[in-house]
Order: structure tokens, then sequence, then C-alpha cells
């Protein structure tokens, strides 16, 4: 032996936000990098073990003096004050007994954009979401707040909200980034978030000493989102709530707000104020309120008068027969092109559906988590929030495309019935007997042009439309529609089409409805809708 020091090197190059390097027996070593913070986490084959020591550098060159010197116990270490876009070599040395030593290095680019972690999905599994989740939607988006420090890839600490801008007290904080920071505590399991005459140090509201402890993820000031969520989706988070004393504007909340960082959002088409002109359909949410008071009372804020004064809610309700102060709760909001509904503990509570009345923004939502209150105190623990999205894949930008996601058909609906033989692909087609009728109500790229293609077989006529969807009234205007003659093998249709225009990036809801005219039976499978 080289006397009795042995160095392992173990060398893997990567540009990602995570990487994970092999080692020898069932050493695990996985560094996860984030604009504000590097996660290194390891553990080792049980063998006996001194202590580690975490070096990094922005080259090879491995410095002389570590960051960190830990104990035989220790898992990870989080190294701080990183800068963004920098890709990092990252040491950890084990120290065994005696002389030996193994030492491992990888790299690991800081990134700004949140990745999803190969260790969330076992979390899943150790703590399911409820049943609430749509069958057939897969996860997006989610922080189960297991780190030590917060994921600044996922959040912001500024705290600004449209009611907020409207008011314009907090306007020269927001823009001179003063705003009060929050007071929370991260365990490993879950974050904290807290109220008390202690902390935050400063009140937001400098009148009447209320203090915010707020996470959200979207900032006002940089105009930067961290969350796409303008295809909806479902949202769910679970919390335990409580205070102490008498807080002033006891509040503890979930909830969505209309982005910045101006009013368009929150002003109705056809009002200006201060130069601002508003976009909004009257009768479309600006905020969502999943839960604030401690009954956790669901509200859709939207009626604004001309002079950009708050009318009043569009509509609202209390869960009754539910415990919320000091218990794990779990609430959830399926936000589709069409529809909000509310869910506790995976009980629908309460749902807005009407395709008359569509309340359903058709762009992306700032999320908030936050306690809030003067005097006294008020918490709220978060274990977890996630996001879940009907999956789209290979360029198709329409959810259940082959009837594979479930047996309920979603987000299709209608009176069509899944069978498993004469199918095209996969494991389903959609059989319609004469005189059924399928529709799907979808959020596309507005403006552009796409392709729709299916695949039937039969005998007869189907008859298929597409509708460019109005915001809020659901009023439908054509933009195409037509009958295609069926064989008893299948063929391809193709329509190009495009859709009708919105603000900005915002999305176009467009409706698609099959219907079978014909004496016989007809099999669909393989729709798509994709961009040309």
């Amino acid at each position: 032996m080289m006397s009795r020091i042995l160095f392992f090197i173990l060398v893997i190059m990567s540009t990602g936000a995570y990487s994970q390097a092999p080692a020898p027996g069932n050493m695990h070593f996985h560094l996860l990098g984030t604009r504000s913070w590097i996660k290194v986490s390891w553990n080792h084959s049980g063998q006996q073990v001194k202590g580690y020591k975490v070096f990094y550098a922005e080259n090879d060159v491995r410095p002389a003096k570590a960051v960190a010197g830990l104990k035989s116990t220790a898992g990870e270490y989080y190294i701080k004050n990183v800068k963004p876009g920098i890709t990092y070599r990252v040491w950890l040395e084990v120290e065994g007994f005696g002389e030996e030593r193994l030492v491992i290095k990888d790299t690991v680019r800081t990134v700004k954009e949140w990745v999803l972690e190969p260790g969330d999905a076992e979390e899943l599994k150790r703590n399911p979401s409820s049943t609430a989740v749509p069958q057939g939607m897969e996860i997006f988006w989610q922080d189960e707040f297991n780190d030590s420090l917060l994921n600044r890839n996922k959040w912001s600490t500024n705290y600004y909200s449209s009611i907020d801008h409207l008011r314009g007290v907090f306007e020269e904080d927001m823009r001179n980034d003063r705003l009060p920071q929050p007071a929370y505590e991260l365990n490993g399991s879950y974050i904290h978030l807290y109220v008390n005459d202690s902390l935050p140090k400063e009140a937001y509201d400098k009148k009447s000493g209320k203090k915010i402890s707020s996470i959200q993820t979207y900032d006002w000031r940089t105009d930067e989102n961290h969350l796409d969520n303008s295809r909806g989706g479902y949202f769910e988070v679970r919390v335990k709530r409580w205070s102490t004393g008498k807080p002033g504007g006891l509040n503890t909340a979930y909830w969505f707000d209309s982005p910045g960082p101006d009013l368009k959002y929150y002003l109705e088409q056809g009002t200006t104020l201060n130069g601002v002109k508003g976009i909004r359909p009257h009768g479309q949410v600006f905020e969502i309120d999943v839960f604030e008071y401690l009954d956790a009372q669901f509200v859709l804020h939207g009626n604004v008068d001309k002079t950009g004064k708050f009318i009043h809610n569009l509509n609202t309700h209390i869960a009754k027969g539910y415990r919320h102060i000091g218990q794990w709760v779990t609430h959830g909001i399926l936000w589709t092109p069409t529809s909000i509904k509310h869910y506790i503990n995976g009980k629908l509570i309460g749902e807005y559906s009407d395709k008359h009345q569509i309340y359903s923004p058709n762009h992306f939502m700032n999320v908030f988590l936050g306690s809030y209150g003067a005097g006294g105190s008020v918490h709220m623990e978060v274990d977890y929030i996630r996001g879940y999205q009907w999956p789209l894949k290979d360029g198709n930008e329409l959810p259940n495309p082959g009837f594979e996601y479930s047996q309920q058909m979603m987000p299709w609906e209608g009176n069509g019935k899944l069978v498993s033989k004469d199918v095209k692909s996969g494991r389903s087609a959609l059989l319609l007997q004469p005189g059924d009728s399928i529709e799907q109500y979808v959020y596309l790229e507005n403006a552009r042009d796409y392709r729709l293609q299916y695949w039937a077989k039969g005998s007869g006529t189907l008859s298929m439309e597409l509708n460019n969807v109005e915001m809020v009234t659901g009023k439908l205007s054509g933009i195409d529609a037509g009958d295609a003659t069926i064989n008893k093998k299948y063929q391809q249709q193709i329509i190009d089409f495009k859709t009708g225009a919105e603000y900005d990036h915002h999305k176009k809801t467009v409706r698609i409805l099959f219907k079978n005219n014909s004496k016989d039976d007809i099999v669909l499978d393989d729709i798509t809708i994709m961009q040309r």
C-alpha cells in the first residue's frame, strides 16, 4: 500500500442543478444547486467514520481550507452565499479511523430555475397527497419543505399584492427592495411561518402594527415568476394553523393573486387608472383565497368599479364541520379552463363550474402562503405544497389524447365509453355510439396556428367542432366545423386552424367537440393538437 493514506478520487462532470456521483460500496453523494445555496448530501456504507470535511471552488483547485468540518453523524451540508449561473466543484472528504481517507468530488451548477428532484418522488410515496388529485394528473411543481434553507428558486420573500399596489402605501419599499422580511423556520420536515411581538422585526402596516410572514411564487419588484401555472391544475397544501392572544387582523392564508408589476389585472376592461388600462374581463377573478381566516373561508374576488374601488366578491363559501385550529388539514383547488373546485381532506366542498359564468383566469397566478396579525402570535406550519397537471408530451397540447389517463375519461366530458379493444395505440380508445358526443375545453396559445389530428374507425358520419371560448361568458365562436366519413379501418383526419387573440401571453380557451351522427358505432383514438 502507498503508506496508510488512501485517496479515492471520483470525478463526475455535471452542468445540471443537481448531480449524483457514484461512490464505492453503498456510499451515496448528491449535490443540488440553487441560486443561493448548494446542498451537499451523503450517506455511507456503515463503516466507521470519524468525520467529514466539505470544500468548494469555482475551479478545479481544491482549497487548502475546508468550508466546514462535520461530525460523523452528519449527512448534509449547505454551502451558502453562492452565485447563480456558476459551475462549482465540491469535494467531500471522509475521515476514517487511522489514516485512511476517502475523497469524493463532483460538479454542480447553481441554476435560477427550480428542478424536480429525484427524492421528491419518494416523498410522495411516504406522504401521499389527498384523494382529490384528479386521475391522470402528474406532479409538475412542488415543495416538500424538507431542506434546512428556503429554496429561492421557488419562492420570493418580498410580500406584495394587487391590493397593496392599489393603496400605494408600501410601493416605495417594494421598489427599493426594503419590504419587511418574513419570520419562518425550516426543520427538515415543514416550514413554520409565524408572527409575534418580536418577529418579524418590522411591521408591514405601520399604522395598525400588522406583521406579515409570507412566501410567494412571484416577485413584483423583479417581475420574476417562479411558477408557471397558466394552464391551471390541481394545487394542494397540508397545513396546521393556530394563534395565541388576540391578534388584530388575524389571518393565515393560502391564496392566488394576479401578478404585477401594475394594476392591469385588478382593473376591469374599460377602466384606466393612473395611466394603467385594465385588461380583466368583468366577472373573472383577480384573487382566489383557498383559505384565509381560521374558519377556512373560500373566496373568489373580482368585482371592481370603474374608479378602481373593490365592490364585492364574485362568490364565497365556508366548509362546516371541520376543525382547523391545531389540526393538520389538506386544502386543494382544481383550476381548469371552465371551473374552480375546492377540496378539504380530499372531499369536494364547493365548485363553480357554470360554463356561462367562468371565473377561471387565463394567465399565471401568484401563489401565497403566510401568517398575518398584530399582537399575540399567529402560526402556520406547511408540510408541503404540490401542483399537478395533466401531462403533455411530444408537442401535443391536448390533455388525455389517447384516453389513457383514467376510467373517468377526464378532462373529456360527454357520454362516450372507454374500450380496451379496437384501439389505435395504448390501452384504451373511446367508443361513441349513435348520438353520443364528447367535448373538452383546453388552454392553448393565443393567435397561434395549430393542427388537430385524430384517428377514427367505424361506419358513418362523425361531426367535429372547434370553437374559441369567450372568457367569463363562455360564448362560443366558430373556428372550424365539419363532418368526416368514417370507414371500417382506422384513418387519420387532419384539421388546421388558428386560435383567437388574447392579451399578450394569455392562454386562449378552445372547445373541441366530437359527435356521432351516424347509425353505427365509431371509435376515436390518439387525438392531438400541436402547433404548426
